[in-house]
């Protein structure tokens, strides 16, 4: 018994020597920050949060919305960001400290969006159009117009804008069309004219018949494009390898809990109050499109680099060197 009790104590003296910080992380897990831009294509980041699966992993995950996540994680304030891949590649090319460490979806699921009434029938007839889409530098912006240039010599004009006001862009009819992402498109698709029909449509998807001809349209993004990445900063990889790998291993339990029932009613409320200004309906029907994965598109992310070289963002594509090391061979 005096053992036992001497025992005791020797633990209790040990963990009161412990700095508060060192007990509190011993308590909760291992902490990472998550610099966050609210959005349903981190529809599994939420998850795997609401759902208790970083702790369960042994991780404090704390979520912090910014507008900034990539500067954040650079700059060492955050540990992991979920972003378009272009906006990782440009940092990651010019020696910042930051390297993309998983997938978060494939495919990109943004398309174009023009009336119903639209006459653009075939890719040419999008030249010199003003059409809103978030930047140059976005995935499925570089994608379109890539194959606009290569496949029909044709250019339109981008009007840089976030997806919302590119929505109300294309509802004052100050541009002819918008390159949106979902659940965008689907809250476009759900608006109605006067007379109770569809006011929206999607063209050049890969689903569509712009021209009436009775043949599908070629999805002018190409075939299952990748979407948004993981991204960490590369001394947190480093030093924290086993940390960012549980990291990894909760997303993807809850990438499978997603992809079971993509509009259970549990995962269209979590999507619903981290997106608040989204639509239920909107969620509902543009969440079975989002292709969770954390296994990344090497080659067609390092497509997505040349296409930045092409245009003169960056000077040289860094290849495998964009991917963390430490995942070679478990998400790449």
């Amino acid at each position: 018994m005096k053992k036992t009790v001497s025992l005791v104590c020797a633990v209790l003296a040990l963990l009161a020597a412990l700095p508060l910080g060192a007990q509190s992380r011993r308590n909760q897990g291992a902490k990472i920050i998550v610099a966050d831009a609210n959005s349903t294509h981190h529809l599994n980041l939420y998850v795997a949060y609401e759902k208790g699966l970083f702790k369960k992993h042994g991780l404090d995950v704390e979520i912090r919305q910014t507008n900034s996540g990539v500067a954040a994680v650079v700059g060492g304030e955050a540990d992991i960001v979920f972003n378009c891949p272009t906006g990782v590649i440009t940092p990651i090319a010019r020696g910042q400290n930051i390297t993309i460490i998983g997938q978060v979806k494939i495919p990109c699921t943004s398309v174009l969006v023009v009336p119903v009434n639209s006459p653009v029938k075939n890719p040419s007839d999008l030249k010199n159009l003003q059409l809103a889409g978030l930047s140059t530098t976005c995935c499925a912006v570089i994608a379109i117009r890539d194959t606009l240039r290569s496949d029909y010599k044709t250019e339109f004009e981008l009007v840089s804008l976030a997806p919302g006001a590119a929505l109300a862009a294309l509802e004052a009819g100050s541009v002819k069309g918008a390159i949106l992402e979902e659940p965008f498109v689907a809250e476009a698709l759900l608006l109605k004219d006067a007379a109770g029909k569809p006011k929206y449509k999607t063209i050049f998807d890969g689903h569509s018949d712009a021209n009436g001809d009775g043949a599908v349209d070629k999805n002018l993004a190409g075939e299952n494009p990748p979407c948004r990445t993981i991204n960490a900063n590369t001394n947190f990889v480093k030093n924290r390898t086993a940390d960012a790998k549980a990291f990894i291993a909760a997303i993807e339990e809850a990438d499978k809990l997603i992809l079971k029932n993509p509009v259970a009613r549990d995962i269209v409320a979590i999507a619903q109050k981290y997106v608040p200004n989204v639509s239920r309906q909107a969620i509902v029907n543009s969440n079975p499109k989002l292709g969770f994965t954390i296994h990344l598109a090497t080659a067609q992310l390092i497509g997505y680099a040349q296409a930045l070289v092409n245009q003169k963002t960056i000077d040289k594509n860094p290849g495998e060197k964009l991917f963390a090391p430490e995942f070679k061979g478990i998400t790449w």
